[in-house]
Parts: C-alpha cells; sequence; structure tokens
C-alpha cells in the first residue's frame, strides 16, 4: 500500500490531536505534532528553542528579518544561536520535515500549516476539528487546570495565533470548510467517537481525493485588490513619517 498523510488542524479545546492520537494507533503509523520541532532542529543543526518560539505564530515583522544562522554556516555556535532567525526561515526547515515524513512514511500530522504544505500529495486526508465553545472551555479547564475565564482567554489568544500563522504562510483560511476536505464538530460524537467516525469512512476516500488548485480557495480578486489597496495605504502614511 503507498504512503498515505492525513493532516488534522483544529481549534484549541476541540480535542484535535486526542483524536489523532486514537487514529494513529488505530492505524499502526505515527502522529507528528510538535514533535516535529525536535525533528526539524535535530536535522538542522538549529537551537530548539527558535523553533517552539515561531511555533504556530505569524512573523509579523518582515523587514526586521534576518537569516544569518543559515546564510553563515560557519560562523561560531555562539554567535549561532545569539542570531535571530526569520520564521519564514524557520518555516521552511519545518516544511522540508514535513515533506519528508509524508514521502517516507504513512503518517497524520497535526497542525503546522501541514494541511496546506500537503495540499498536493496524492494520498493526502485534510481533517478540521472544531468544537462547541462551552465545551472547549471545560476541556482546557480540565486538562490545564484552569479557570473559565483563563481557560477562554487562552482559547481566543491561541485560535488567533494559529489562524494569523497559517494565514500567512498560506492561500487558504485556518478553519474556513472550503479548504479542508472534512469538518467535523467533536461535540456531537465526544472524542473518540469522533475518532471511531472518521476511522470508519471508506478507506479509498484518500484516493479519491483530487487535489485542489490553491486560486480556487482564494478569496475573490476584488477583495484582493481591495485588501492590497488598503496595505499599500498603510505603507504609504507610514512611510510620511519618517
Amino acid at each position: 500500500m503507498e504512503n498515505y498523510v492525513i493532516t488534522i488542524g483544529r481549534e484549541l479545546g476541540s480535542g484535535g490531536k486526542h483524536i489523532g492520537e486514537i487514529m494513529a494507533q488505530a492505524l499502526g503509523v505515527s502522529l507528528y505534532d510538535n514533535r516535529l520541532i525536535t525533528i526539524a532542529a535535530q536535522e538542522s543543526g538549529i537551537n530548539p528553542a527558535l523553533f517552539e518560539k515561531a511555533d504556530e505564530v505569524a512573523n509579523k515583522g518582515l523587514g526586521t528579518s534576518v537569516v544569518r544562522a543559515i546564510t553563515s554556516p560557519f560562523q561560531s555556535v555562539g554567535n549561532f544561536y545569539d542570531n535571530t532567525l526569520s520564521n519564514e526561515a524557520l518555516f521552511k526547515v519545518q516544511t522540508d520535515v514535513i515533506n519528508q515524513k509524508a514521502e517516507t512514511e504513512s503518517c497524520i500530522i497535526v497542525g503546522r500549516c501541514a494541511d496546506y504544505i500537503l495540499r498536493n500529495h496524492p494520498r493526502h486526508l485534510n481533517i478540521f476539528v472544531r468544537a462547541n465553545y462551552d465545551d472547549r472551555v471545560k476541556f482546557i479547564c480540565d486538562r490545564d487546570n484552569l479557570t473559565p475565564a483563563k481557560a477562554r482567554q487562552l482559547i481566543d489568544k491561541t485560535d488567533n495565533q494559529r489562524s494569523e500563522y497559517h494565514d500567512f504562510y498560506c492561500e487558504t483560511n485556518w478553519g474556513d470548510s472550503r479548504a479542508y476536505d472534512i469538518c467535523v464538530n467533536s461535540s456531537l460524537l465526544g472524542l473518540e467517537g469522533t475518532a471511531q467516525f472518521l476511522l470508519d469512512l471508506p478507506q479509498n476516500l484518500i484516493e479519491l481525493r483530487k487535489p485542489v488548485e490553491p486560486r480556487e480557495l482564494r478569496e475573490p480578486q476584488e477583495f484582493r485588490e481591495l485588501r492590497k489597496l488598503r496595505e499599500h495605504t498603510k505603507t504609504t502614511k507610514k512611510r510620511l513619517y519618517f
């Protein structure tokens, strides 16, 4: 059987990772989530702390990005770790790891824009897991021993970071059903029930999936032009103050 890959995007507190773990155990494949950080760090020789800092967090400082740690590989070890790598460089390293895993083994990958990175993989099933907000709050309260207020703050902050990170690097929108093969609400069946529902899908579903060209999922042309005009206007206004 040829290698296949299942990618799972998820709202915080929806149990997407746990659902992936149940599926991975049942299918006998590996699950990769933040383990990709460790693998990427090992294979690139880059300090894992840099990957952790940039993990699923968009780089808002494009103008200040520095890539000396990659462009100058023969500098001293101390300087190597003191330099600031751009999030784009770290994303490229992690992308290479994701592609390598998808090419060499069947696996499940959670988050890290894997849904978009592997959009043209011939045997790729793309899933997004959401849940009712109150259920997500309870899940985080139980998992992290937080008050409901703190759990809501964490959920809102993390979802915003994941959305910005995904939309920064991808041409699709995080959580938009048009960007995924399957969207499920884990509140309906619970975590184990949702995992079993996904496992019970026809085995040939991955083979029937046809890669979607990115342009089909992008926002309408007039919206893109309007957004670019606004961004250009903001940039122009900033320049007037220098």
